[in-house]
C-alpha cells in the first residue's frame, strides 16, 4: 500500500489566547534536537487502534483531538482503515520520513519495532513501554533498546512514561486525554507518569505551555527538556518534577542557562530521605547523599527549590506571571477580620514576614478606609454594608501598589463556583492582574474551598487563585527566599587573594598519595587559606611536651595525636586547662598510657560560639560545604546549611544566619554579639580550600571554630585525603 497523508484539522479545536498561538520554534535560525519530537510536520502512529478501550485508541483520538493538523499516518497490518484514516502495514512503506513516530508496542515487538523507525529515517520517538523482559537471545530487552536509540542518535520521549502534550503547537503524543486542556506559561517535566496525569489533568486553573513525561529517558535527559523548553517564547517558567539527573553536568549547565535567560525553574526533588551516612571519618562524612548535593546544586544554579507538588505548581502558577519580585513583602487584603488575625497568626508560626507596612503607607491607608477600619497588614477591607462598600477594596490595592514596602499582593473575597455576595467584588478579583504591575494572586484560607470552575475563569485572566493559608505563606516565603538568592548570587564572589597558586600547588603536593594527614597538618593547611587557627605544636615525647608547652601562653589543651582516633573528646582524648608545666606533664602520662605518645599541645582560645565548618567532595557535583553547631552539639542538634564551593562571604553569612543556633550569636543573657562577618569571611575562605584542593580531599572537619566579639579561631581540623 502506497503513502497516505491526512490532515488532521480542525478536530476539537479550541480558540486559545492571543499570547498563545500557533507555536512553531523549529526554524532554520534556531533547530533544537527536540524540535521534530515537539513540533512535527508529520507524525506515525504505530499500533493504532480502532477497539475503544484499548491504548491504540486512546493514544489515536488523543493525537486527533489535539488539534494536530501536519501529516498523520496509521501503522497497524491488520488493518486497512481506522476511523476512516487509511493504514499502511509497516514504516517502511512510508515515501519521507516521519518527524516523530509514537510506538504503541510491547516489549516483544520492541526491538523489531525501532529498527523500522530508525531505518524509516524517524527523527524522534515515543515509547511507552517499560521494555521489561528479555528477547529471544536472552538480552534485556531495556539495554537493547537504550543501546539502539543511542547509537542512532534518536530523540526518545519515555519509555514506561505518558507522553507529551504541546499545548499551543496542537500536537499530543499520549494515550491519556488533552484537548481540553487550556494553553499557558508553565512547561511542566514530570519523571513520576501519575505526577504528570496528577498535574496535567486535574485542575484546571494551572495553564501549561509544554507537559512531558520523560519516563526511563532512553536517549533523552531531563536537561535536554530543559534545554528545549527555553527555546520556546511561550515559556515563562519551568516546573520539574524530578527524581535524579542522569546528566549532572549538563543539567547544572541548563539550569546556569536558565539564569540567564531569566525563566525561574521550580524544582520539587522526590527522594529526599538522605542515604545512610557511609563509613565516613568525619562528622561531615554525615551530610553525603543526593538530598544534600541536589539542594547545594539547585541552589548554586539558581533554581527555586520546593517540596511538594502543590507548591511545585503553586509557585509555578505565580511565576507564570512573568513578574519580577520588587523589594518589600507580602501584603494581604481581605474580607474577615478573622481570617485575618488566622493569617497572622500562621505567617508569625510559620516565620514568614509580612511587609511593614511604612508611616506613608499607614497615613494613605487611614485617608482611605472608612471609620472603623484602621491599617494593618492583612488589610481588612470589610466596613459596614453601605453602597460602594467594594471600593474599599480596590482602594487598598492600590495603596498596596505603590507601597515601595510590598512586593506582591493577595486578596481573599468570599466567592465560590456557586456563590458571590457582591459582583463588584468578584469583578475586583477577576481584574486583579490590571490594579498592580506586582506579582498577584487572589485566594482562598480554606484548602477545601468550592472554586475549582472560579479557577478556570481565573486563569483565563491571567490571576493565579491558590487555596489555603499555609500554601499561600508557603508560596510567599518561597519566592522571597528566592530573591534573596538570587541577589547573593549575583554578586557574590570569594573573598580576593585566596586563590594563590604558590600555596595551592604546594598543598596539592603534600596532599597527593597521602592517606591521612595528622591535625596539625590541617591546621596548618586551613591557615594557608586565610582562616585563623590556634597556636599547636606536636609532640611525641614527654620533653616536647614540656618544650612545646614552653613556647605557648597558658592555658592549654592536650589533644591525642592518634591516626587511629578521630574523634578525640569521645575517647577521652582532650585535656582542658592545663595552667602550668606539672599539670602538661601529668596529662601527657595518663594521655600517653591511653592512647598513645604522639599529641598536640594547643593555646585555649576565649570562649565564644561553637561552631563547625565541613566539607565532603561529592562525586558527581564536587564539593559540599557545611557550617553548623560545633563543638559537641554538631550530632545532637543535626542544625545545618549546605552550599557548593566556592561561594562568597555574602552568601556564607546567609548559610550562618539560617542556623538555629544563630540567636547565640547575637549574644544572649549579656554576653556580647560576636562578629558574624569574620565567620562569614573564614567559612567563604574555607569553601575556596575545598575547591581548590578537590582533588586531593575527600572529607573535612574544621570544629569547632570559636566564634567571639573579635573574630574568629580554628581549634581542630580532621582532614581525610582522597587516598585514604
Amino acid at each position: 500500500m502506497g503513502r497516505f497523508q491526512r490532515r488532521a484539522k480542525g478536530l476539537c479545536g479550541k480558540t486559545l489566547p492571543e499570547a498563545f498561538g500557533k507555536l512553531n520554534v523549529m526554524t532554520e535560525e534556531h533547530p533544537h534536537p527536540l524540535s521534530h519530537m515537539f513540533e512535527p510536520r508529520s507524525i506515525a502512529v504505530v499500533g493504532a487502534s480502532p477497539r475503544e478501550g484499548s491504548v491504540g485508541n486512546a493514544m489515536l483520538n488523543c493525537v486527533l483531538k489535539s488539534g494536530y493538523d501536519g501529516d498523520l499516518h496509521l501503522i497497524n497490518p491488520r488493518h486497512e482503515e481506522i476511523v476512516g484514516v487509511p493504514c499502511i502495514p509497516d514504516l517502511g512503506d512510508l515515501q519521507i520520513p516521519p518527524d516523530l513516530a509514537i510506538l504503541n508496542v510491547g516489549s516483544q515487538r520492541m526491538e523489531t519495532t525501532l529498527k523500522q523507525t530508525i531505518e524509516a529515517g524517524a527523527r524522534a520517538a515515543v515509547i511507552f513501554d517499560a521494555c521489561h523482559g528479555v528477547n529471544k537471545q536472552g538480552q534485556a530487552i531495556l539495554g537493547r533498546v537504550r543501546d539502539m536509540v543511542r547509537d542512532a542518535g534518536l530523540p526518545v520521549c519515555g519509555g514506561n512514561g505518558m507522553g507529551f502534550f504541546n499545548l499551543p503547537g496542537h500536537c499530543h503524543a499520549s494515550f491519556y486525554p488533552g484537548d481540553h486542556l487550556k494553553p499557558g506559561g508553565i512547561s511542566l517535566i514530570a519523571h513520576s507518569g501519575s505526577v504528570f496525569t496528577v498535574l496535567a489533568l486535574n485542575d484546571p486553573r494551572y495553564r501549561f505551555d509544554l507537559i512531558v513525561s520523560p519516563g526511563q529517558e532512553l536517549s533523552t535527559s531531563i536537561d535536554e527538556y530543559v534545554t528545549y523548553a527555553l527555546t520556546r517564547p511561550t515559556t515563562r517558567v519551568i516546573a520539574l518534577f524530578m527524581e535524579e539527573a542522569r546528566n549532572p553536568a549538563g543539567f547544572a549547565a541548563t539550569l546556569h542557562k536558565a539564569r540567564q535567560q531569566g525563566v525561574p525553574v521550580v524544582v520539587c526533588k522526590a527522594g529526599r530521605t538522605e542515604e545512610s551516612a557511609r563509613l565516613a571519618q568525619s562528622h561531615s562524612g554525615a551530610i553525603a547523599g543526593s538530598n544534600a548535593a541536589y539542594d547545594a546544586m539547585l541552589e548554586a544554579c539558581g533554581a527555586v527549590i520546593v517540596r511538594t507538588v502543590d507548591q511545585l505548581m503553586n509557585v509555578s502558577m505565580v511565576l507564570s506571571q512573568g513578574r519580577a519580585l520588587p523589594e518589600g513583602g507580602l501584603a494581604l487584603v481581605t474580607d474577615s477580620g478573622g481570617l485575618r488575625e488566622t493569617m497572622i497568626d500562621r505567617a508569625a508560626s510559620r516565620k514568614v514576614p509580612l511587609a511593614a507596612l511604612s508611616k506613608a503607607t499607614v497615613k494613605t491607608l487611614k485617608d482611605t478606609l472608612p471609620s472603623p477600619l484602621v491599617p494593618s497588614n492583612p488589610q481588612d477591607c470589610a466596613g459596614a454594608l453601605v453602597d460602594d462598600f467594594e471600593e474599599v477594596f480596590a482602594d487598598t490595592i492600590r495603596v498596596f501598589s505603590e507601597a515601595p514596602e510590598v512586593a506582591m499582593i493577595g486578596l481573599e473575597v468570599d466567592i465560590r463556583d456557586d456563590f458571590a455576595y457582591s459582583s463588584r467584588l468578584k469583578d475586583i478579583a477577576l481584574t486583579l492582574r490590571g490594579q498592580t504591575d506586582k506579582p498577584c494572586f487572589v485566594y482562598s484560607s480554606f484548602t477545601q474551598a468550592n472554586n475549582r470552575k472560579l479557577g478556570d475563569v481565573f486563569a483565563d485572566r491571567g490571576v493565579p487563585l491558590i487555596n489555603g493559608a499555609d500554601e499561600v505563606l508557603s508560596v510567599a516565603a518561597i519566592l522571597l527566599r528566592q530573591r534573596a538568592l538570587l541577589s547573593t548570587l549575583s554578586i557574590d564572589d570569594p573573598p580576593a587573594g585566596v586563590l594563590d597558586a604558590t600555596i595551592i600547588n604546594q598543598w596539592r603536593d603534600r596532599l597527593s598519595g597521602s592517606s591521612w594527614i595528622g591535625e596539625a597538618l590541617g591546621l596548618e593547611l586551613i591557615e594557608d587559606f586565610g582562616i585563623p587557627v590556634t597556636r599547636s605544636v606536636a609532640v611525641s615525647d614527654e620533653a616536647a611536651v614540656i618544650a612545646g608547652a614552653a613556647s605557648l601562653r597558658y592555658p592549654l589543651v592536650l589533644k591525642t595525636a592518634a591516626q587511629s582516633i578521630a574523634h578525640k573528646s569521645d575517647r577521652g582524648g582532650v585535656v582542658l586547662n592545663l595552667k602550668d608545666a606539672l599539670a602538661v606533664k601529668n596529662a601527657y602520662q595518663t594521655l600517653a598510657a591511653a592512647l598513645g605518645p604522639e599529641a598536640l599541645v594547643q593555646e585555649m582560645v576565649p570562649a565564644g560560639v561553637e561552631l563547625a565548618f565541613g566539607c565532603i567532595v561529592d562525586p558527581t557535583f564536587g564539593p559540599l560545604v557545611m557550617v553548623s553547631a560545633g563543638g559537641t552539639l554538631i550530632d545532637l542538634m543535626k542544625d545545618r546549611q549546605i552550599a557548593l564551593a566556592p561561594f562568597g562571604p555574602r552568601q556564607a553569612l546567609q548559610m550562618i544566619e539560617a542556623l538555629g543556633v544563630a540567636p547565640l550569636l547575637d549574644g544572649v543573657r549579656g554576653s556580647a554579639p560576636v562578629d558574624k562577618f569574620a565567620i562569614a569571611e573564614a567559612l567563604s575562605r574555607f569553601s575556596v580550600l575545598c575547591e581548590a584542593l578537590k582533588t586531593e580531599i575527600r572529607e573535612v572537619d574544621v570544629n569547632p571554630v570559636v566564634a567571639g566579639p573579635d573574630g574568629v579561631i580554628a581549634v581542630d581540623a580532621l582532614v581525610v585525603t582522597a587516598g585514604a
